[in-house]
């Protein structure tokens, strides 16, 4: 039984991660420098079902999920934490008690001194320790023997994001014995939500984490994906 639920809100929209090229400026006045607009997302979410958010752990997004658990109550948290001073992020974080707490995908990817470290800070927090990879299939099969519990990683049918090539990352998602939480599931907008798209994924990953910008397009992608796992 995965320790993961099948389906969470993302919130790479939320930074306005480069990805989402023309729209990354947009999305970080209207989400980043408004929490509001996204405290009510993350309200919507668990209205529709999914109180679950995997969450970049930059300030204004951590205060806009404590005001909606305010509302709603507790959430599953799966946090990533930025590039800084790795101490002071976790304690940024730690109000909102995640079950994960995830290392940057650039010390993941060059194998950092620091990760065992890291790892024992964050199981000293309470925490899960997970690993982020903007390339999965070399970085998964070296880290294996770490003691990360769970993996971030992009998964979906159009290859996105799955460094170094599609089928070294399928491969290293197969063999690990790790959760794997499947990021850049759309590929930054590439792909529309149907119900295909979320099956493909979950062959590979127990959870996805779906970044989602308004209420209607959340609708319509929880409709899609709810019941696909």
């Amino acid at each position: 039984m995965s320790d993961l639920p099948g389906l969470m809100l993302g919130t790479s929209p939320f930074i306005g991660a480069g990805q989402f090229g023309s729209k990354s400026l947009d999305y970080r006045r209207q989400f980043f420098n408004n929490p509001d607009n996204m405290t009510r997302l993350f309200v919507h979410s668990a209205n529709l079902g999914v109180k679950a958010v995997q969450l970049i752990g930059y300030q204004p997004l951590v205060a806009a999920l404590m005001k909606a658990e305010e509302i709603f109550g507790d959430f599953f948290v799966a946090v990533t934490i930025p590039r800084g001073d790795f101490a002071s992020n976790l304690d940024l974080v730690s109000p909102l008690e995640p079950e994960f707490v995830s290392v940057h995908a650039q010390f993941c990817d060059e194998f950092d001194s620091r990760l065992n470290e890291w790892i024992d800070m964050i199981r000293d927090a309470g925490a899960k320790p997970a690993a982020s990879t903007h390339s999965p299939g070399s970085t998964i099969p070296l880290l294996d023997e770490l003691g990360f519990e769970a993996y971030l990683a992009p998964v979906n049918s159009a290859g996105y994001g799955m460094e170094p090539d599609i089928e070294s990352t399928l491969m290293a998602l197969e063999r690990t014995r790790k959760k794997v939480l499947a990021i850049k599931p759309l590929a930054a907008g590439k792909l529309s939500p149907e119900k295909s798209v979320f099956k493909y994924i979950y062959r590979y990953a127990d959870s996805i984490a779906v970044g989602i910008t308004s209420v209607e397009e959340m609708e319509e992608t929880y409709s899609s994906a709810l019941g696909c796992r």
